[in-house]
């Protein structure tokens, strides 16, 4: 009931979480290329680092999540004969 303080809490931890999303948001758009070194620029790519691999690994992992996901789905027909049981 009197539970202000982690309201207040909860609010100013949200101020400064949002704060340093906006600082990596703005460091994303504005795109510094003048902090890059040249061994960065320089750096030979990896082979694997295509755009297949990479659409390739968002599809497994897309699979990954949902079968969970669907394969919990069936159990919800547990959910009563749970209920019967805990108020025996």
């Amino acid at each position: 009931a009197d539970l202000y303080f982690l309201v207040l809490i909860r609010l100013l931890t949200s101020v400064v979480s949002i704060y340093y999303y906006l600082k990596i948001i703005k460091l994303l758009m504005t795109g510094r290329n003048k902090e890059i070194t040249p061994h960065v620029q320089n750096y030979r790519r990896s082979p694997l680092r295509s755009n297949n691999s990479i659409k390739l690994s968002m599809i497994v992992c897309v699979i990954a999540s949902t079968i969970p996901g669907i394969s919990m789905n069936p159990i919800t027909w547990v959910l009563p004969i749970t209920k019967k049981c805990i108020y025996i």
